[in-house]
Parts: C-alpha cells; sequence; structure tokens
C-alpha cells in the first residue's frame, strides 16, 4: 500500500496530476482544465484488496466535485450473466447517469447515459494511467473528464473476477462487453 503521483498529458485537458494513496483509500485529479476531484474511502472502513481504493461499497465511499462539493457516491454493479465483470454507475443528480463499462481486461468506456464519451485504460493494481482517449463528437465537458479519471483509476478499468484478478472472459464475453458499452 503505497502513494502513486502521476502526470498524464492528456490531449484534450492538458496535463493532468492523479494523486492514488491506496493506504489511505483516495484517488485526487487536479490540473489541466479540469476541476480538483476527490473519490475516497471512509476512514474507518477496513480496506479490501481490490479494488485500488481498498472499497466498492457505495456507502463507504464519497466523491467531491471541487465546483459542486460533495456528490452521490458511484455504485458498482454486477457485470452480465456470463462474465464476471463490474459497472461503476454514477447518477449525478441532475437526471443523468455516467457509467464505467469494462469492454476488456484492461480498458472501460465512460458514458454519458448512452453516449460513449471516451475509453481509459489504468495498469493492473491502478495508479498508472494512460491519456483517456476522448470522442470529440461526444463534446466531453472537464467535469466528466475529472470523474472518469478518479472512478478508473480509483475503482479499476477492465474486466475483474470476484476475487479481484483479471478475468480470463472468452472472446464471446469480450464481443457482449463491446456491444453493451455500444451506443
Amino acid at each position: 500500500m503505497g502513494r502513486t503521483t502521476v502526470v498524464v498529458e492528456d490531449l484534450v485537458f492538458g496535463d493532468i496530476t492523479i494523486t492514488l494513496d491506496t493506504g489511505g483509500g483516495s484517488v485526487e485529479v487536479s490540473g489541466g482544465w479540469l476541476p480538483r476531484t476527490t473519490l475516497s474511502r471512509d476512514p474507518g472502513a477496513t480496506p479490501t484488496s481490490w479494488p485500488p481504493i481498498g472499497t466498492s461499497d457505495p456507502d463507504l465511499l464519497s466523491l467531491t466535485l471541487d465546483s459542486e462539493g460533495e456528490a452521490e457516491p458511484p455504485a458498482l454493479s454486477r457485470g452480465y450473466v456470463n462474465r464476471r465483470a463490474y459497472t461503476v454507475r454514477f447518477p449525478d443528480g441532475g437526471g443523468r447517469t455516467y457509467r464505467l463499462v469494462p469492454y476488456s481486461e484492461t480498458r472501460s468506456r465512460l458514458m454519458r447515459d448512452k453516449v460513449v464519451l471516451g475509453e481509459l485504460r489504468v495498469s493492473p493494481g491502478g495508479g498508472h494511467v494512460t491519456p483517456a482517449r476522448w470522442r470529440t463528437d461526444s463534446k466531453v465537458l472537464p467535469a466528466e473528464a475529472a470523474l472518469g479519471y478518479a472512478l478508473a483509476v480509483g475503482l479499476g478499468t477492465g474486466g475483474k473476477d470476484a476475487e479481484g484478478g483479471p478475468s480470463g472472459g472468452s472472446v464471446a464475453d469480450a464481443v457482449l462487453d463491446i456491444l453493451a458499452a455500444w451506443p
């Protein structure tokens, strides 16, 4: 357990600093044109080995967007019947729902309702993230990008099995995940 800080050179939003503290159970996204965003585990919660932030229980998570204060915590939901993957769902309180949907072992798509905003990839174990590939036709807002990075780093991307490792998944599973994330 430790603290990892990386700078991501996002082509749309500039240089973004992401700090993952697995011991403290938090991830902070700041810099570039993004509002400071923090996803954190409640201090009294007993951490688990997966996800990187130490819990996926929405009752033990808090999310703070700089410009909006504390928001509804994200919730994980079971993936499809034949795939042991998890989708992160985040209702923003304004009628929109964001989802981080896995479509391979290492990648997930960030969606606003049914619109794909972009693709995020984080190394196993979290912390090391590649710049997101944002879809220009989706008109991604800075707060949405910050949310995507925070969820991806704190809760992981890609398919994970129930024990927390990468899922084996078949080609059929991958096709179903791609179709599920397709707008």
